[in-house]
C-alpha cells in the first residue's frame, strides 16, 4: 500500500469521526428537546457539520501536515497522566454533554436573532483558526508533548506570532459561541467548565514545553500571549 493511499484512508477515517461526533450531539439535542430542533438548533448544527470543510481544506492544502497529525503513533508512556484526564473531560463536555443540555435546557421556540447568526459566524472562525494553525504547525498532535522522535521545533508563523496556543483560543471562541446560539445558564457552566479545562491545559502545556522543547523559553518572551491577546 503506497503511503498516499494509507493517508487518504486515514483522512477517511478522521472524517468519519468528526462526523460521528456531530451526529451524536445532535441525537443528544434532540433527545433532550424532545426531538425538537428548533431555528438556533438548525443554525448551529448546520455550521457545526460544516465546519469538518476546513479539515478537508487542510487536507487538500497541506497534506503533510495532515499525514503526520493523522499517523498513528503510540503516545500512551510519553503523555502526562493530566492531559489525559483534561482531554477526556474535555472530549465528554464538549461533543456530548453540552448538545444534551442545549437541547434540554434551551427554548426550541426561540428565533434566530443578530446574537445567534453572531454567535454561528464566531464558530465558523474558531473552525477557521484552527485549519490555519494546524496548517503552520505540523507538530501540533491531539496530546501534549514534546516529540523528541519528530525533531520538534517552536512554530512562531501565522497565528502563532500573536498567541502561543491559538488551537486552545479557537476553543475558547467556541465556549463563547455555543451560549450565544444556545442562551442558557446551564449550558453557559457547561461552557465555562470546558473554558477552565483548556486554561488548565494550556498553563500545564505551556511550563512542559517551556522545559522540554528547545527554544520555547525565547518564543515565550517574545509572544507574550497564552490564548488572548493583552489578557493572557
Amino acid at each position: 500500500m503506497s503511503e498516499k493511499t494509507m493517508n487518504d484512508k486515514r483522512m477517511g477515517a478522521y472524517l468519519a469521526r468528526l462526523f460521528a461526533e456531530r451526529a451524536i450531539g445532535l441525537l443528544l439535542f434532540l433527545i433532550g428537546s424532545a426531538w425538537a430542533l428548533g431555528a438556533r438548533g438548525v443554525l448551529w448544527f448546520v455550521a457545526y457539520f460544516a465546519s469538518i470543510g476546513t479539515v478537508i481544506w487542510l487536507y487538500r492544502t497541506a497534506p503533510d501536515t495532515m499525514a503526520a497529525r493523522l499517523a498513528i503513533t503510540d503516545t500512551k508512556d510519553v503523555t502526562p497522566v493530566w492531559d489525559k484526564v483534561l482531554l477526556a473531560v474535555f472530549w465528554l463536555l464538549a461533543y456530548f454533554v453540552v448538545y444534551w443540555v442545549a437541547g434540554r435546557k434551551c427554548d426550541p421556540s426561540l428565533p434566530i436573532d443578530v446574537v445567534a447568526v453572531l454567535g454561528a459566524a464566531i464558530y465558523l472562525l474558531s473552525s477557521t483558526l484552527t485549519a490555519w494553525a494546524l496548517s503552520e504547525n505540523r507538530y501540533a498532535e491531539a496530546v501534549s508533548r514534546v516529540q523528541e522522535e519528530r525533531g520538534q521545533r517552536v512554530c512562531s508563523t501565522g497565528p502563532y506570532a500573536f498567541v502561543r496556543h491559538p488551537m486552545y483560543s479557537a476553543i475558547i471562541m467556541w465556549c463563547v459561541s455555543v451560549v450565544m446560539v444556545f442562551p442558557s445558564a446551564w449550558v453557559a457552566l457547561v461552557s465555562g467548565v470546558v473554558a477552565l479545562v483548556i486554561v488548565a491545559r494550556t498553563a500545564l502545556e505551556d511550563a512542559m514545553l517551556a522545559s522540554g522543547l528547545e527554544g520555547y523559553s525565547e518564543y515565550r518572551s517574545n509572544v507574550r500571549w497564552r490564548l488572548v491577546p493583552f489578557v493572557w
